[in-house]
C-alpha cells in the first residue's frame, strides 16, 4: 500500500507494503476541520518543532518529585513501575502545537517489552483473541516468537491487554513513560541522537516508492524485543525498552489535536473511528524518535511496523469503544 499525502497535511504510513482489506473511509482531523478520503486509510503524522477480565487496580505510589527514586507501584515481573507524575504535572508534548499540563494522580505498570508473538499465541490458543493478519512478507505472526507482534488492530490489540488483566496505555500514559520527569527528548535522555545503536529505524525515512522495503536497521521488518538496550527508558523499578522505533503502538485514545487545558488523568474520547499511534517504527525516520511525536490509525489498521504494549493501572473514567 502506497503512502498517500492529503492537501496540507503530512501524512506517512506506520508502514506501506500489504495492508488488510480496505476499511471504511476515515476522517483525518486537522484544527476545526478535517479531510475525507474514501480509500484504505492512511497513518496521519504530527512532526515536534524541535530540533528545531478488567483491569485490576494497583497500588499507587506517592506523586514523584524529579529528584525522586522512588519505584513507584509494585509490578509483576516483565513489567515496569511507572510512578505518578510530580503534583505539578508534566508537559504532554512539550515543544509542539497544543503543549499541556497533565497530572497523572496514578502509578501504573508498564510491560518493559511490546507484546511479543509468543505472549499473543498464547491469546489467541486461548481463544480470547484473533489472529494477527499475515498476508505480509515482514509479518511476525506465528514464526517469529521473540519479535514484537505485528499487523494487529486496534481492537485486537486491546483484546489482549484485556484477557491479560491489562489495558492499553493513555497517551499521556505513555509519554510520560517514555520522557519522565525531566522530559527528555527521546527515551534514553537528550542525547546522542538516534542511531543504529539506540534504535531500529530508517535515518531518512523509508522512500515513498518502497516505505514498506528491505530497510531499518535490520533489514525490513522489526526486530526482537529488547535488543536496543541503549535506547531503554529507565525508571528506578526497571527499563522500559523499544518505547522509539521497532513497531508503532496503539493507545487508548481518540486522534485528535491536542486541547491545551491542563488536564488530570485524560483519556481523550471523540466522535472518530482514528486512534493515535506513538513511537514509531523501523521504516520510520529519525525526527519519529522524539518522544512528542504522534501517529493516528483507523482502528483496523494493521501493518508490518504497527503493534503495542499493555499497562496494569487504574480502570479509566471513561468505557472504551467497541466496534463491530
Amino acid at each position: 500500500m502506497r503512502a498517500t499525502l492529503l492537501a496540507l497535511l503530512p501524512l506517512a504510513f506506520a508502514c506501506a507494503g500489504s495492508t488488510s482489506p480496505a476499511p471504511p473511509a476515515l476522517l483525518a482531523r486537522r484544527g476545526a476541520g478535517g479531510v475525507e478520503s474514501p480509500s484504505a486509510p492512511p497513518v496521519q503524522t504530527v512532526r515536534p518543532e524541535a530540533p528545531a477480565p478488567s483491569p485490576a487496580p494497583i497500588a499507587s505510589a506517592s506523586p514523584l518529585p524529579p529528584d525522586s527514586s522512588a519505584p513507584g507501584p509494585s509490578c509483576p515481573e516483565g513489567e515496569v513501575p511507572v510512578p505518578p507524575t510530580p503534583a505539578e504535572g508534566f508537559i504532554l508534548g512539550k515543544g509542539i502545537k497544543g503543549e499541556h499540563r497533565v497530572v497523572l494522580t496514578h502509578g501504573f505498570c508498564m510491560d518493559a517489552n511490546e507484546v511479543t508473538v509468543r505472549d499473543f499465541a498464547r491469546c489467541v490458543e486461548a481463544g480470547a483473541c484473533k489472529e494477527p493478519w499475515k498476508g505480509d512478507p515482514y509479518s511476525t505472526y506465528p514464526a517469529k516468537l521473540d519479535m514484537p507482534v505485528n499487523l494487529v488492530s486496534w481492537p485486537k490489540a486491546h483484546a489482549f491487554c484485556e484477557w491479560s488483566g491489562k489495558r492499553l496505555p493513555t497517551e499521556a500514559e505513555w509519554e510520560w513513560a517514555a520522557t519522565g520527569p525531566e522530559q527528555a527528548r527521546y527515551p534514553w535522555g537528550n542525547e546522542p541522537e538516534p542511531s543504529c545503536e539506540q534504535v531500529d529505524y530508517t535515518k531518512f525515512g523509508a522512500p515513498k516508492w518502497e516505505a514498506g522495503g528491505d530497510i531499518g536497521c535490520g533489514g525490513g521488518g522489526p526486530s526482537p524485543v529488547g535488543t536496543h538496550p541503549k535506547g531503554d527508558r529507565v525508571w528506578p523499578g526497571g527499563a522500559i525498552h523499544d518505547l522509539a522505533g521497532n513497531v508503532w503502538e496503539w493507545v487508548e485514545d481518540s486522534y485528535g489535536p491536542y486541547a491545551t487545558d491542563p488536564a488530570t488523568d485524560p483519556v481523550v474520547r471523540l466522535e472518530t473511528s482514528v486512534h493515535t499511534i506513538r513511537g514509531g517504527g523501523w521504516n520510520r525516520s529519525y525526527a519519529a524518535m522524539v518522544v512528542t511525536y504522534r501517529g493516528a490509525a483507523h482502528f483496523t489498521y494493521q501493518v508490518p511496523a504497527l503493534g503495542f504494549r499493555c499497562v496494569r493501572g487504574e480502570p479509566l473514567a471513561t468505557p472504551s469503544p467497541h466496534y463491530e
